[in-house]
């Protein structure tokens, strides 16, 4: 007899019902683990790519001399700071492509931010701050208004994004009247600086952008070195011992009261030493010869080729440096998303195999309920594969609609997190990659090819 090829005959004729309970827990379990997969990979790519975009760079680095011992011990040392030559040796060091100095403030600052406003219900953080500059070119960038001359209506201050971050997560939950401020609502903020004690100076101040780059309270060199020419204060640098006859006179003077004191007809036969090395005096007249003092860098920054190099860190060991990444890698939360994701995909995977399990088991109790149809079917000349396919296309059917409910229930929950996400100032794209469709797509072949050959195997087994 000539093969009958009629696809709604041999679909009426094989129309048993399956077992439902069964049938039920492999869609269910089709669905969350496929559902689980795919959250798995696409979370994995959002943080990824966020923490990315967030991690400061991986070839800056700072240096700076130890501080060891108490207030007491350094109550009158100098500032340390790195000598010409010390700099040179460092700038020539293998891996070392160039190397910038930190200024620093020579007077008080206290700042008031004002993060809902001067007028109206909140309040200002009030911080005593530090101000640094450095090059601009080892700025991340340089913002448009990041120039300064003492007609400038306010001064540009660049903080560290993290800065904000401790602000939004660590502050701001603790203290109603301060809300949590987007990097364009905290470039907003009306601040006033006070410089000096006695607050000599006020000026305005503006966050103008928020660096991944350098961990420091910086403004521009213009401004600082405008600022510590006009309100600087000497530092124990600048403050020496007087000798009159072979003892100490007095409490210790400044380089600028002694140069005062020059006129007096005895200043040539006195004497003056270090607060940090009284013995090691030397004649009142050389703090004249001093002129204009040179501050060297206490701190650096370096920008090295790829990663610190051996002689690099042999340096650094032998002089007793200390050496800090700007902003190290986030290699912590990075193990723990990664951690965090596998488990979710695991999760998923044990699901999908167990849902592939019960599909399995449920198309043979469907095919051996139809044995005897399917042996009529046989008869009447219809192939093996004609009969498997009946079965194979009924579960596709049911697969395709579980498909799609896990891609709809995985962008439900994805829009529920990204909301999660806007709420603490983390912006994660919406949507999914074309790697995760990618993926959902070869899980679907996969997961059919297996469940085809095993409804083909049931088949030829059964009515063999």
């Amino acid at each position: 007899m000539k093969p009958i090829s009629n696809h709604s005959l041999l679909k009426s004729c094989l129309e048993i019902a399956g077992p439902r309970r069964e049938l039920a827990i492999a869609s269910l379990g089709c669905l969350f683990g496929t559902t689980l997969l795919l959250l798995a990979l696409q979370f994995f790519q959002d943080v990824t790519t966020y923490l990315e975009q967030n991690e400061g760079p991986k070839n800056y680095f700072t240096l700076n001399k130890k501080v060891e011992g108490g207030a007491l011990v350094n109550l009158g040392k100098k500032a340390v700071h790195f000598s010409p030559e010390e700099l040179e040796t460092i700038r020539n060091l293998e891996g070392v492509k160039r190397i910038g100095g930190f200024m620093r403030n020579q007077f008080p600052v206290t700042v008031y931010i004002w993060p809902t406003g001067k007028v109206g219900m909140g309040s200002a953080a009030k911080a005593d701050l530090f101000f640094e500059s450095i090059p601009d070119e080892f700025l991340d960038f340089i913002p448009a208004s990041w120039k300064w001359d003492e007609n400038s209506s306010f001064v540009p201050i660049m903080v560290p994004k993290f800065y904000l971050d401790l602000w939004n997560f660590g502050l701001a939950p603790s203290r109603v009247e301060y809300p949590t401020l987007s990097q364009e609502a905290a470039s907003g903020m009306p601040i006033e600086v006070f410089i000096g004690k006695n607050r000599r100076a006020t000026l305005d101040g503006r966050f103008v952008a928020f660096s991944k780059r350098i961990n420091s309270v910086l403004v521009p060199e213009s401004f600082l070195t405008w600022a510590n020419q006009k309100f600087g204060q000497p530092n124990t640098g600048d403050f020496f011992f007087l000798w009159k006859n072979d003892s100490i006179d007095g409490p210790p003077r400044s380089r600028k009261e002694l140069m005062g004191m020059s006129q007096e007809s005895a200043f040539d036969t006195w004497e003056i030493s270090p607060l940090g090395n009284p013995a090691n005096r030397a004649p009142a007249l050389s703090v004249l010869k001093t002129g204009d003092k040179i501050i060297h860098p206490s701190r650096i920054i370096l920008e090295v080729l790829d990663s610190p190099s051996t002689a690099l860190l042999t340096f650094i060991k032998e002089s007793g440096y200390e050496l800090n990444r700007e902003f190290p890698e986030q290699d912590l939360i990075k193990k723990a998303l990664r951690g965090l994701s596998l488990g979710m995909g695991g999760i998923g995977a044990l699901l999908s195999l167990l849902s592939i399990a019960t599909f399995s088991t449920s198309y043979r109790l469907v095919i051996a309920r139809a044995t005897e149809h399917a042996r009529n079917l046989l008869l009447l000349g219809f192939s093996r594969s004609q009969i498997s396919q009946i079965f194979f296309y009924r579960f596709l059917r049911l697969f395709f609609w579980v498909l799609t409910g896990a891609f709809i229930l995985a962008h439900a929950s994805k829009y529920f997190l990204l909301g999660q996400a806007t709420k603490m100032n983390i912006t994660l794209p919406s949507g999914f990659s074309p790697e995760s469709i990618i993926l959902l797509g070869a899980y679907g072949v996969l997961f059919s090819i297996i469940n085809k050959r095993v409804i083909e195997r049931s088949v030829h087994n059964l009515i063999g």
